[in-house]
């Protein structure tokens, strides 16, 4: 877990590739938000950092920020309250696409 972007996208460029399988990001985080953090993850210069699934976790449900999400490179989103459901059911469209 990360406390804020800048720790989310350190964790990440610390990380062996392939040490994980997707990222759930939450869009408003203090130091650096979801969105920068996403586009930073994907600018990284390692071969995960395109593929990786990163899910927003956002409390908006804005057309927006929909598009916002998209656009930095996220792969879906949740919107909040989280629940366990939800997350594992996004999650594993994220993971694993074909089943």
């Amino acid at each position: 877990t990360a406390l804020n972007g800048k720790e989310a996208v350190a964790a990440f460029e610390k990380s062996k590739v392939g040490e994980y399988a997707a990222i759930l990001m939450d869009v408003m985080m203090p130091e650096l938000d979801g969105l920068e953090a996403t586009e930073q993850i994907r600018g990284l210069e390692r071969e995960d950092a395109k593929t990786i699934p990163i899910v927003a976790a956002t409390a908006s449900a804005f057309e927006d920020d929909r598009i916002a999400i998209f656009k930095a490179g996220m792969n879906g989103y949740l919107l909040k309250p989280l629940n366990d459901e939800s997350v594992y059911t996004e999650m594993m469209k994220q993971i694993f696409p074909e089943a």
